[in-house]
């Protein structure tokens, strides 16, 4: 028990001090010296540090992580702030440090080279993080409050979208507009490379099929799903040819980040749960694919 809890606790760090090492390097090491920026909350902090030039990026970086913290706690709960409070800490601190190394990793500025280098170390900062199911409390948190207080009807994902999209749309009229473009291009590199870390394979969507122990695991499971990854579940009764007895079967249609984060709650919920995931090539329906397109497969 000692040795499995010590693996964890280690296994957890790594995943901790490896997403923030790669998240905050490439911000003092790369995005300000070649005078890039980002959407998230790297791209908060450069425009407050822009009009506000004195003032450490670490503090801004620290203090405004904290405010999406304290709002995710009074709004969502301490569920929620488990998930950002490591690596809401982690951040700022090797910020903090990196910011008083003189070094640049660019001999020369280079802005798509640059761009693809943060877009780069962002993916395996975040595809790190969403493995060990930790946020760092940028815009993911922030737009995950606002579905569930006021935007309901709107996907997490999409407002976490918007919010991105309006940073850089902003940091086209403080910076200039080469610059936001270099942040699109980086925003696209980030999400191939979170989704080769977190999943390995191209597909958009995939089934998870989960059979829990028992009916209070399955109803947790079941509210995790529709509240947190925000997808819909499906159920069946299944029955065993063994042992004759008959289980409810929850199936989701999530995309593979989506899948991590409910592969490790369940791990964590109900270890005896039996699950299998596999890919799904096309999904049809409410908020998916519409059926009706003829060149959507």
């Amino acid at each position: 028990m000692t040795k499995t809890k010590a693996g964890k606790f280690i296994r957890e760090a790594l995943i901790v001090l490896t997403s923030a090492f790669f998240g905050s390097s490439v911000q003092i090491f790369v995005m300000i010296p070649n005078g890039m920026t980002s959407g998230g909350m790297p791209g908060i902090c450069r425009l407050v540090t822009h009009f506000f030039p004195g003032l450490s990026y670490s503090l801004i970086y620290y203090a405004l992580s904290m405010v999406v913290l304290v709002i995710a706690y009074f709004a969502m709960g301490m569920a929620e702030v488990r998930r950002i409070i490591a690596l809401g800490f982690a951040y700022p601190v090797m910020l903090f440090i990196f910011e008083h190394i003189d070094y640049e990793f660019l001999d020369s500025p280079d802005p798509f080279l640059a761009a693809v280098l943060i877009g780069v170390f962002y993916g395996i900062a975040t595809g790190v993080g969403y493995i060990g199911g930790y946020s760092s409390g940028g815009t993911d948190t922030i737009a995950r409050v606002l579905h569930f207080k006021l935007l309901n009807h709107i996907h997490t994902g999409d407002i976490q979208m918007a919010m991105d999209v309006a940073i850089i749309i902003v940091s086209a009229f403080v910076f200039d507009t080469n610059v936001a473009m270099y942040a699109i291009i980086t925003a696209v590199v980030a999400a191939r490379v979170i989704s080769a870390i977190t999943v390995g394979y191209n597909g958009k969507y995939v089934q998870f099929d989960i059979i829990a122990s028992d009916r209070q695991k399955e109803e947790t499971i079941t509210e995790f799903v529709l509240h947190d990854i925000d997808r819909a579940v499906t159920s069946h009764i299944s029955r065993g040819e063994y042992t004759k007895e008959e289980r409810r079967t929850l199936s989701v249609i999530c995309t593979p980040a989506e899948s991590v984060r409910i592969k490790k709650f369940v791990g964590e919920t109900d270890p005896k749960a039996f699950a299998t995931i596999m890919p799904v090539t096309t999904v049809w329906g409410t908020h998916f694919s519409d059926i009706k397109e003829v060149d959507n497969v």
